[in-house]
Parts: C-alpha cells; structure tokens; sequence
C-alpha cells in the first residue's frame, strides 16, 4: 500500500472511530445496559461494552508492529479478553507470526471503505426517482427511527442502542421517500478526518430499487459541501452494503481480524 494510501485508510479509520466514540457516548447517557469505554492507548484504539448484547463493540484497532507491544495492556481493560476482536489493518508478515504466537486465531475480516470526495465523481441521475429530505423535525426523527428498527429488525436493546446513536445532534438523518411515500433512511456524521456513513436500512418493499443508492450519493454531496475530504463506512464481509460501496466507487480494505483462543 502506498503511503499516500495508508494516510487516507488511518484517516478513515479515525472517523470511523470517531463515530464510535459517539455510538458509546449515547448509550451510556441512554442508560443502557452495562458500562461503555473508549480507549487510546500507545497507537491502540479500543471500545469496551461489558454487557453480552452488545458483545460486537469490543474491538482493538490499530495494531501494527509499532502498537502491538501496547495490546496485553489494553485487552487487560476487557472483563474477558477472548471476546474481544482485535483488528489489524495491513499486518506484516513479522506482524501475523507475532499474533499466532500469542495465542491469536484469524476471525472474520473487519472491511472498511472510503472515497475520496476531492476527486469523486457524484452522479445525480441515482437520485432521480427518489425525493431525500434531511430530517429536521422530531415527527421526522420518529418517522426516521421508526425506518431503521423495520430494516434491521435487530433485537430490543440493539434497537435501543441504534435509536440512542442516531438521536445525537452530531448525526444527520435522511429519509428516502418515493411517491410521497417514506421507505428508506440512512445518516452521516461529520469527524475531523472525515464523514462516516451508517444507519442505513430500507423497507423491504423498496429493496433493489435504488433508494440506498440515493441516499448515498445525497449523503457524499452533503459532505463535500461541508468540506470533508473523504466519506468512511464500515460494513460485514460479503454484505449487500459492502458490495454497493464498491460498485459505487468506494476502495474496500479488508481488515484482517484477530481473536484470542481461550486457552492462552
């Protein structure tokens, strides 16, 4: 990987990070179960959530051969550190001995994407059938809310901690309407290094029709306008998003994941 490259997938990875930090911030004020952290620790990043329903926010970033020294002391802030995911960007081949060694066993990647907006080129004609309005009123912000808990249909407390993040004034909500009908949403936010995409779920009536795709392309527009230089998401392997991200344009980087075995 090109170091101008690595510069823009850290930088990726620091929004992404940032809306993290955001996700774990409105769920400790929303009182959900458990205690929620983030960590920063010699080149690290960590979030911690110590109850089991939200088991899939405990992850390590950012290890390298640099920052690997500093992972014991940070696996040691999780009540069980074999439950933790440990993600490693672009591992050396020194890098993945060092892991295997420790006791470590590959997991399922931890894909992020990103696009560059400066050189991006944002097609309208996605957008045509679609009407997008950002949300701005608390009717909205149910209706918007009410979208997402449809399209995941994520159990209660996911739900929650969904409704909790996205209810942040650092997120910017949207709403796909077609026909006068509402059927799609999706929301952004707005970082130092960059805006993250996230939230995005459509009714299943209105799957395949290009209501994402809309809202994606609305979503990059407005972050250029506010000056980001790139957009970031993060998605599961193999996942429709994922695939749509990268027919879009978006490079994928395919983060190599990490678990500890439970006897080490």
């Amino acid at each position: 990987m090109a170091d101008t490259d690595a510069a823009t997938v850290h930088a990726a990875e620091a929004a992404i990070f940032d809306r993290k930090k955001l996700s774990l911030e409105a769920a400790a004020s929303a009182g959900l179960p458990g205690r929620f952290a983030w960590i920063q620790l010699d080149g690290l990043r960590a979030s911690v959530a110590t109850a089991h329903q939200f088991g899939f926010l405990n992850v390590v970033e950012g290890v390298t051969d640099e920052s690997a020294s500093a992972l014991p002391e940070a696996l040691d802030r999780f009540a069980a550190p074999h439950h933790a995911t440990v993600v490693a960007t672009s591992p050396s081949p020194d890098l993945i001995a060092r892991l295997r060694s420790g006791g470590f066993e590959p997991a399922a990647t931890r894909p992020i994407a990103y696009l560059r907006l400066d050189s991006a080129s944002l097609h309208t004609a996605i957008m045509d059938r679609w009407e997008i309005r950002q949300v701005n009123t608390g009717q909205e912000a149910i209706l918007f809310a009410d979208i997402l808990d449809a399209g995941y249909a994520a159990s209660n407390d996911v739900s929650s901690l969904i409704r909790a993040e996205h209810a942040r004034a650092e997120v910017r909500a949207f709403i796909a309407f077609g026909d006068s009908v509402p059927l799609a949403a999706a929301a952004m936010s707005a970082h130092r290094t960059g805006a993250v995409l996230g939230g995005a779920s459509t009714l299943s009536m209105a799957r395949g029709a290009g209501a994402q795709s809309a809202l994606l392309m609305h979503r990059l527009r407005v972050a250029r306008d506010i000056g980001c230089p790139l957009a970031a998401a993060s998605a599961a392997p193999g996942s429709p998003s994922i695939r749509n991200l990268a027919r879009l344009g978006f490079t994928v980087v395919d983060r190599t994941a990490w678990r500890l075995t439970r006897s080490s």
